[in-house]
């Protein structure tokens, strides 16, 4: 009876916290309209039990509710820029000289819930699309699973993991993307600045003459 009791009251305690998280993330997706930060980006690969790891700078902008764009411009080990904006995904490779875009519109609802965790989706919206649990508090980070609820969207994500302050400003200090094969994407954001001043062209490619425009896929 104790341990039922315990158990009851551990329970409770962590619903009340993913409430609160919940709660602060409606308050900061109204005021959220852009962000910077310093990014390492771990690709693991199950059936090889292998991660490629790369290091850059992302920026991502508010267009409007629910639509957010997004640039990538990777250092380590190679440099290459990727960008995201209206379903559609670029990305030019330096040392081939060559532009790759993917046309993403087929899978455009699940993307445009997807791309905005974290940074412009109120808790509200979140709590619609996955259940969200507390799996630990670790050091001055609460871990959040995401579970979507959709059958259609567990073929694309399996679950999600989010590591956001517990206290403060909730936008998470690292994402775990788990796909159904087994493979995972761990993003890590550190100096990170919310609503910094960005130029008119922050997320457009500026590409040298003679680049080669691919479309894989087609």
């Amino acid at each position: 009876m104790c341990l039922a009791l315990a158990g009851s009251a551990k329970l409770a305690v962590a619903d009340e916290a993913v409430q609160q998280v919940l709660a602060r993330m409606d308050k900061a997706a109204n005021d959220f309209k852009a962000m910077t930060a310093q990014v390492t980006h771990i690709d693991h690969t199950e059936v090889l039990n292998e991660d490629t790891k790369e290091v850059g700078t992302v920026t991502m902008q508010k267009v409007r509710p629910g639509e957010i764009e997004g640039r990538v411009d990777f250092t380590v080990p190679d440099r290459k820029s990727i960008t995201f904006q209206k379903r559609k995904l670029q990305e030019y490779l330096p040392k081939i000289n060559t532009l790759q875009v993917f046309d993403l519109d087929k899978h455009g609802e699940q993307l445009d819930r997807f791309l905005g965790i974290g940074f412009g989706t109120s808790g509200t919206e979140l709590a619609k699309d996955y259940d969200v649990s507390l799996l630990a508090k670790e050091n001055t980070a609460l871990h959040l699973r995401l579970v979507p609820k959709e059958a259609e969207a567990r073929q694309y994500i399996q679950k999600l993991d989010l590591w956001i302050p517990d206290q403060g400003d909730p936008y998470p200090l690292r994402e775990k993307i788990f796909e159904p094969s087994g493979n995972y994407m761990l993003v890590t954001y550190d100096e990170l600045k919310i609503n910094p001043p960005l130029k008119p062209d922050a997320m457009q490619l500026k590409l040298p003459s003679g680049f080669k425009t691919e479309y894989p896929g087609r």
